[in-house]
């Protein structure tokens, strides 16, 4: 019977992740340092994930033989303050490897991002391997994950599994700090009838991802056999892509009448840096995968 933790399960993708495997009926714990809200439909612990003892005695008290490890500092907010973005993303997800070795932990689900990638690595269309030097300490400590992945298999057999994440679009909950997060900012001033001002140039066009297709994706990756799966450090997935500008006239085209202003800000130097598209066709050759919603169909989904 799978057991599953999920930590910083109160964020945008930890909250569906509990949807999902509550409705199937498996057992979830979920963690985070906030409070929950009071219709959570699964078991909640307080927990820091800094601290190793306190999650090392959750997962033996509740038999947990499978992690979803979602804590992290996005790339926006990971510029205030790098020093401490970087203990959280890294020294987080280094206790969560050394708890799984010692627990004898079945699978780990670790989310990397698109923000691995930089300005070699062809951002026209950006391949599964390609040279990677990113720019923000959130895209620095997603790559040192990748290779912490990749390492922790050969070396003890540690089967953690990855997926590349482009932006993210769900209107459920707040952005949390990200440079994709216009798009959600977007959305909601047109549902909301009030002003936008765009952090980014009209014509960035950036890789992104519906909500349903991220969860989707992750459990896809997660149920296939791992003889199948030739990458061990993070797979490359995405939606579609779209600029802030034609975001706009989409809006606009289906009877919003929002103004949008563009006033670039330090997120557009982060934006330069990644891709345009990216190239997840390893992805569908190892484990099946395709997305469901194109930019159409997520705007139906968000805006109807």
């Amino acid at each position: 019977m799978e057991k599953i933790l999920i930590t910083g399960a109160l964020g945008q993708l930890g909250q569906e992740f509990i949807n999902y495997f509550s409705n199937k009926g498996v057992f979830v714990l979920a963690t985070d340092v906030k409070d929950p809200p009071k219709d959570l439909p699964c078991l909640f612990e307080f927990a820091d994930v800094l601290n190793k003892n306190r999650v090392d005695l959750l997962v033996k008290k509740h038999k947990i033989n499978t992690i979803y490890h979602l804590v992290a500092i996005l790339s926006a907010n990971g510029e205030k303050n790098p020093y401490n973005s970087w203990k959280i993303n890294m020294e987080s997800f280094q206790n969560i490897i050394e708890i799984s070795i010692n627990n004898k932990i079945q699978k780990v689900f670790w989310p990397s991002s698109i923000a691995v990638f930089g300005t070699e690595s062809n951002l026209d269309l950006v391949s599964q391997n390609p040279s990677m030097n990113p720019e923000t300490i959130y895209g620095v400590s997603k790559l040192a994950g990748e290779k912490l992945a990749s390492y922790y298999f050969g070396k003890f057999g540690l089967d953690i599994r990855s997926l590349r994440y482009p932006g993210i679009i769900s209107t459920k909950t707040l952005p949390g700090g990200g440079t994709t997060d216009y798009v959600i900012e977007m959305l909601n001033s047109a549902k909301n009838k009030s002003d936008y001002t765009c952090f980014l140039n009209k014509k960035t066009r950036l890789p992104m991802m519906y909500i349903d297709d991220a969860v989707n994706a992750a459990i896809m990756l997660m149920s296939a056999e791992r003889k199948n799966l030739s990458i061990s450090t993070s797979y490359n997935v995405t939606g579609f892509s779209v600029t802030p500008a034609e975001l706009e006239n989409k809006i606009k085209s289906r009877g919003f009448n929002i103004k949008v202003k563009y006033e670039p800000d330090f997120r557009q130097e982060i934006a330069n840096s990644w891709p345009k598209e990216v190239d997840d066709s390893i992805s569908h050759k190892d484990w099946g995968w395709s997305c469901d919603f194109g930019f159409e169909r997520t705007l139906n989904k968000v805006l109807n």
